[in-house]
């Protein structure tokens, strides 16, 4: 009984001595909130990212509108930092976010985002824990298998201000990529991916947000 009554106080004690997330509140690590791919989207955020991937470089902003059975409606605006080109565009985002019946005209930026900003949709397929040290499951680089783990948990500075975000990230070799999540956001606010041999592959950050709910203050 004495074992046991002791496991209980380390496993009551054990966020706060780690400073786990939701230690101020005094909620164990099970009872953490959990993020999945679109969370926070009913609350319509508009979210602008600086985008670069391989010789691209524009902003993207996404404006969740209304959700339609299991389709979101977005309006997306590109602006591109190299050609000066601009687009508007009223698109669909099916139940598995991959944008349905893209113009042709700006299937380029598509693309970019797919492998970006929403290549999250295709490492995080369901529900994952918001806590320090948990595992989001295995992705596969090559003959590679790591293993994603959320590493850090605080403020994050960014152009328009601080949000509390957590870090996942996964290593091969010595080779880190990252991205980072804000609780009440529907997409990954940054990312730092690189290849295999060390370079940089693509990057993307958070320059602007709306949204009309309040984000866990800083």
């Amino acid at each position: 009984m004495g074992i046991m009554l002791g496991a209980a106080a380390i496993g009551l004690a054990y966020p706060l001595l780690i400073g786990l997330p939701g230690s101020e509140q005094n909620v164990i690590p099970r009872f953490a909130s959990k993020w999945h791919v679109g969370a926070g989207a009913e609350n319509q955020p508009s979210m602008q990212y600086l985008v670069r991937h391989q010789d691209m470089e524009f902003l993207a902003k996404l404006i969740f509108l209304e959700q339609a059975g299991d389709e979101q409606n977005v309006t997306l605006i590109i602006d591109d930092k190299k050609t000066g080109a601009h687009f508007e565009n009223t698109l669909r985002l099916g139940q598995a976010y991959v944008f349905i019946d893209v113009p042709s005209e700006i299937k380029p930026y598509v693309h970019a985002l797919d492998v970006t900003v929403f290549s999250v949709r295709d490492v995080v397929v369901q529900p994952q824990y918001l806590v320090v040290g948990a595992e989001w499951g295995t992705t596969f680089i090559g003959k590679f298998t790591p293993k994603l783990k959320v590493v850090q948990y605080g403020d994050t500075e960014f152009e328009f201000g601080i949000l509390k975000t957590f870090i996942i990230s996964y290593k091969v070799n010595d080779i880190e990529n990252r991205f980072w999540i804000s609780e009440s956001l529907p997409l990954p606010v940054r990312a730092e991916y690189y290849t295999l041999d060390g370079s940089p592959d693509y990057s993307y950050d958070l320059v602007w947000l709306e949204t009309s709910e309040p984000l866990l203050p800083s």
